[in-house]
């Protein structure tokens, strides 16, 4: 989320919105953002729906337990997957310059 929440005006200036899928519960969520707060809206995904159809899901690797990878998804205004970054541990995230390339590539 921090990642995101550096580059943030970024999107906003290219038209982009960031929404932020966490394999957590509500509860633990809402006491974390007593003290964080993000420009973005943050959904819980306690059961791992979206984090398995996604393709991001670990049950268990050498790092953690029952989580999802890092990782970006950038769709077009029709819901269409054009940019996808999978991280290989939980620090792993793209470059910001990729990210925004894709969605200057979009707006034209």
């Amino acid at each position: 989320m921090g990642h995101i929440q550096g580059i943030y005006d970024e999107f906003e200036k290219r038209g982009a919105r960031a929404v932020v899928i966490l394999a957590e519960s509500l509860p633990r969520m809402q006491e974390f953002l007593k003290d964080h707060q993000y420009p973005f809206p943050l959904l819980s995904d306690v059961r791992r729906v979206v984090t398995k159809e996604y393709g991001v899901y670990v049950r268990v690797n050498f790092e953690s337990v029952n989580i999802a990878r890092p990782a970006d998804f950038i769709l077009d205004a029709d819901g269409t997957i054009k940019y996808n970054y999978i991280g290989r541990i939980q620090t792993d995230f793209p470059p910001d310059e990729d990210l925004l390339a894709v969605f200057d590539s979009l707006k034209s």
